[in-house]
């Protein structure tokens, strides 16, 4: 009787730890909820302090930010952070900092911008991010509200404003195998303001350029798949903002976008130095611009007409989604469902 006394005890015993690790596995699958809010309600009062409270492991980490303005910059370092505001107009995290001034004092660009990302699988929903240098002290030069580096692939941008008050605002630069998804943006800037490094995917965003230059960049010159994609947004900005320019191989596909009236009659263009011919980056593919629109009248210049039917691969406007774009190695459009999914389900 005591021996089969024992073996129960043993077996309840069993149980117990096995359903306690059950317990822990799953909730480690379960999301980390913090919030962060400026009026101290939350669990932090500035977003820095929730990403250092971060455990060091790929648990997926949701940081509610509540309405206010933060005046911080940002150091991502971790994978697997989703950053989710009140909205756009009202959660702002904002600084100022000119990029040479940051560089005076410092070996990188590790800094330099309002939000450093230096990790993958993040996500920036429902919040602004402002550079105000160049609002401030009517400096324009290079001032990044955004800045990706060579770590940062998988980045989401939904629902937001990226605004800096010079050039290179968004600036996503892992040049190997970045990937970037941005949907239902405000973006505003100056020269070459929107500027990515890699793949990138824009839809139904709008693009607003202060100066009378480029106003997207792409670099794509290590993977001659790496492509530039933006559909279903408007183009606005000063009297004679130009529309885009590369210094290295690049792939643009423009697909049912909208034009002011003062975008400047300048194709997309190569900037080469005739001068110094040295710096002139390789030219292995040649020029990549390829153009569809949902009715003509958007085709404002001669060279905007639509000419996709002319792609090597016989594309439609169709054809070009976020998968496409991607070679489908990412489907980010499917990971935002998820990533609002989670928050519905784990927020107050």
């Amino acid at each position: 009787m005591l021996k089969h006394h024992s073996i129960t005890i043993v077996f309840l015993c069993f149980t117990y730890a096995m359903t306690l690790l059950s317990l822990c596995a799953y909730a480690a699958d379960q999301p980390l909820f913090i919030r962060v809010a400026p009026d101290g309600s939350g669990d932090f009062v500035l977003i820095q302090q929730a990403l250092n409270s971060l455990p060091d492991n790929d648990q997926l980490a949701i940081i509610q930010l509540a309405a206010g303005v933060y005046p911080e910059k940002l150091y991502l370092t971790r994978d697997k952070v989703l950053l989710i505001g009140a909205g756009a107009e009202h959660t702002i995290i904002r600084i100022a900092e000119l990029r040479s001034n940051w560089l005076k004092q410092h070996p990188t660009d590790w800094g330099a911008a309002v939000v450093n990302i230096a990790a993958s699988d993040i996500a920036l929903l429902q919040l602004s991010v402002h550079n105000s240098y160049g609002d401030l002290t009517g400096d324009h030069e290079h001032q990044f509200a955004i800045r990706g580096f060579e770590q940062a692939s998988r980045i989401i941008t939904a629902d937001c404003s990226v605004i800096a008050g010079g050039a290179d605002t968004l600036s996503l630069w892992n040049k190997t195998d970045g990937m970037y998804y941005h949907h239902n943006c405000y973006f505003e800037g100056h020269t070459d303001m929107v500027c990515p490094r890699g793949w990138a995917f824009f839809s139904h965003s709008r693009f607003v350029n202060k100066k009378a230059y480029a106003t997207l960049w792409h670099d794509g010159e290590l993977d001659p798949q790496q492509k530039m994609v933006i559909r279903d947004s408007r183009f606005d900005g000063v009297e004679g903002f130009m529309l885009a320019r590369r210094h290295y191989d690049a792939q643009f596909y423009l697909i049912n976008n909208q034009y002011n009236s003062s975008m400047a009659d300048t194709p997309i263009f190569r900037h080469t130095y005739p001068t110094e011919p040295e710096r002139d980056q390789d030219n292995r593919w040649g020029d990549r611009y390829y153009f569809s629109h949902k009715q003509s009248a958007d085709a404002i210049y001669p060279w905007l007409e639509t000419n996709l039917h002319h792609h090597p691969a016989g594309l439609t406007a169709q054809d070009i989604t976020a998968q496409w774009a991607f070679d489908g190695r990412w489907d980010p459009e499917a990971e935002l469902v998820r990533i609002y999914r989670l928050y519905n389900e784990v927020k107050p």
